[in-house]
Protein backbone atom coordinates (compact mmCIF):
# COMPACT_ATOMS: atom_id res chain seq x y z
CA UNK A 1 0.00 0.00 0.00
CA UNK A 2 3.02 2.16 1.09
CA UNK A 3 4.26 2.03 -2.83
CA UNK A 4 1.50 2.84 -4.08
CA UNK A 5 0.77 6.14 -2.09
CA UNK A 6 4.50 6.80 -3.15
CA UNK A 7 3.98 6.06 -6.84
CA UNK A 8 0.64 8.51 -6.96
CA UNK A 9 2.75 10.56 -5.11
CA UNK A 10 5.76 10.94 -7.74
CA UNK A 11 3.14 10.82 -10.81
CA UNK A 12 1.45 13.75 -9.28
CA UNK A 13 4.65 15.87 -9.18
CA UNK A 14 6.16 14.60 -12.06
CA UNK A 15 2.68 15.97 -13.98
CA UNK A 16 2.98 18.99 -12.23
CA UNK A 17 6.39 19.67 -12.94
CA UNK A 18 5.76 18.21 -16.69
CA UNK A 19 3.42 20.28 -16.98
CA UNK A 20 5.07 23.52 -15.74
CA UNK A 21 8.17 23.05 -18.03
CA UNK A 22 5.98 21.94 -21.16
CA UNK A 23 4.01 25.55 -20.73
CA UNK A 24 7.34 27.57 -20.06
CA UNK A 25 8.27 26.29 -22.98
CA UNK A 26 5.00 26.42 -25.12
CA UNK A 27 5.11 29.94 -24.31
CA UNK A 28 8.71 30.58 -25.49
CA UNK A 29 8.93 28.40 -28.44
CA UNK A 30 11.01 29.80 -30.70
CA UNK A 31 8.67 29.83 -33.87
CA UNK A 32 6.85 32.75 -31.79
CA UNK A 33 9.88 35.09 -32.06
CA UNK A 34 11.29 34.35 -35.30
CA UNK A 35 9.86 35.13 -38.69
CA UNK A 36 11.37 32.55 -40.23
CA UNK A 37 9.97 29.97 -37.93
CA UNK A 38 6.46 31.41 -38.23
CA UNK A 39 3.70 29.24 -39.30
CA UNK A 40 5.82 26.30 -39.09
CA UNK A 41 3.88 23.10 -36.64
CA UNK A 42 6.49 20.46 -34.72
CA UNK A 43 5.73 18.17 -37.42
CA UNK A 44 6.76 20.86 -40.36
CA UNK A 45 9.92 21.53 -38.41
CA UNK A 46 10.71 17.89 -37.51
CA UNK A 47 10.13 17.21 -41.76
CA UNK A 48 12.95 19.99 -42.30
CA UNK A 49 14.66 18.59 -40.06
CA UNK A 50 15.46 15.15 -41.18
CA UNK A 51 15.94 16.24 -44.66
CA UNK A 52 18.28 18.76 -43.09
CA UNK A 53 20.28 16.06 -41.42
CA UNK A 54 20.03 13.43 -43.53
CA UNK A 55 19.55 14.25 -47.25
CA UNK A 56 19.61 10.77 -48.25
CA UNK A 57 16.71 9.54 -45.98
CA UNK A 58 13.36 8.63 -48.02
CA UNK A 59 10.05 9.31 -47.26
CA UNK A 60 9.13 5.68 -46.22
CA UNK A 61 12.06 6.37 -43.41
CA UNK A 62 10.67 10.02 -41.84
CA UNK A 63 6.84 8.31 -41.77
CA UNK A 64 7.97 5.61 -40.08
CA UNK A 65 10.40 7.84 -37.79
CA UNK A 66 7.20 9.79 -37.02
CA UNK A 67 4.93 7.42 -36.55
CA UNK A 68 2.47 9.55 -38.92
CA UNK A 69 0.21 8.25 -41.67
CA UNK A 70 1.66 8.75 -45.76
CA UNK A 71 -1.13 11.23 -46.37
CA UNK A 72 -0.09 13.34 -43.56
CA UNK A 73 3.42 13.35 -44.48
CA UNK A 74 2.68 14.20 -48.13
CA UNK A 75 0.22 17.02 -47.05
CA UNK A 76 2.95 18.35 -45.01
CA UNK A 77 5.76 17.87 -47.89
CA UNK A 78 3.08 19.44 -50.08
CA UNK A 79 2.47 22.65 -47.80
CA UNK A 80 6.59 23.02 -47.55
CA UNK A 81 7.27 22.43 -50.79
CA UNK A 82 4.38 25.26 -51.46
CA UNK A 83 6.06 27.70 -49.13
CA UNK A 84 10.03 27.30 -50.60
CA UNK A 85 11.39 25.36 -47.67
CA UNK A 86 12.07 21.90 -49.74
CA UNK A 87 11.43 19.52 -52.83
CA UNK A 88 11.00 16.18 -53.79
CA UNK A 89 13.07 15.02 -55.66
CA UNK A 90 14.63 11.34 -56.76
CA UNK A 91 16.73 9.62 -53.89
CA UNK A 92 19.98 8.87 -55.56
CA UNK A 93 20.79 5.44 -53.73
CA UNK A 94 17.38 4.40 -54.85
CA UNK A 95 15.32 5.77 -58.13
CA UNK A 96 12.20 4.34 -56.48
CA UNK A 97 11.74 6.23 -53.71
CA UNK A 98 11.75 10.14 -53.01
CA UNK A 99 14.12 12.06 -50.36
CA UNK A 100 13.56 15.75 -49.79
CA UNK A 101 16.26 18.49 -50.61
CA UNK A 102 15.96 21.55 -48.40
CA UNK A 103 16.25 24.68 -49.93
CA UNK A 104 17.48 27.70 -49.05
CA UNK A 105 14.78 29.28 -47.62
CA UNK A 106 14.79 25.53 -45.28
CA UNK A 107 18.72 25.37 -44.64
CA UNK A 108 17.82 29.44 -43.31
CA UNK A 109 14.92 28.27 -41.34
CA UNK A 110 16.89 25.17 -39.78
CA UNK A 111 20.08 27.53 -38.67
CA UNK A 112 17.59 30.07 -36.88
CA UNK A 113 16.08 26.71 -35.53
CA UNK A 114 18.83 25.45 -34.06
CA UNK A 115 19.74 28.45 -32.93
CA UNK A 116 16.98 29.12 -30.77
CA UNK A 117 16.94 25.38 -29.57
CA UNK A 118 20.52 25.95 -28.06
CA UNK A 119 19.44 29.40 -26.38
CA UNK A 120 16.64 27.15 -25.46
CA UNK A 121 18.34 23.99 -24.07
CA UNK A 122 21.43 26.25 -22.39
CA UNK A 123 18.81 28.19 -20.41
CA UNK A 124 17.05 24.85 -19.18
CA UNK A 125 20.45 23.44 -18.96
CA UNK A 126 22.15 26.34 -16.60
CA UNK A 127 19.33 26.20 -13.63
CA UNK A 128 21.64 22.90 -12.61
CA UNK A 129 24.81 21.75 -11.36
CA UNK A 130 27.81 20.74 -13.54
CA UNK A 131 27.00 17.13 -12.35
CA UNK A 132 23.27 17.61 -12.23
CA UNK A 133 23.15 18.19 -15.42
CA UNK A 134 25.32 15.22 -16.96
CA UNK A 135 22.39 12.71 -14.72
CA UNK A 136 19.94 15.12 -16.13
CA UNK A 137 20.17 14.35 -19.67
CA UNK A 138 21.66 10.59 -18.84
CA UNK A 139 17.82 10.36 -17.02
CA UNK A 140 16.12 12.31 -19.58
CA UNK A 141 17.69 10.11 -22.78
CA UNK A 142 16.59 7.14 -20.61
CA UNK A 143 12.75 8.03 -20.44
CA UNK A 144 13.24 9.45 -24.42
CA UNK A 145 14.72 6.17 -25.54
CA UNK A 146 12.49 3.99 -23.82
CA UNK A 147 8.51 6.30 -24.27
CA UNK A 148 6.14 4.49 -26.75
CA UNK A 149 2.65 4.87 -26.41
Amino acid sequence: MANDEIASDQIRLLNQAFHKLWFRLMVSRPESRSDKLRGLTFLDIHVISKAYEEPDIILKDIREELGIPQTTLSTIVAKLEKRGFLQRVINPKDYRSFSLEVKPKGKEMMEEHNKLDHEQFRHILESLEESERQEFIRLFTKVADKFNL
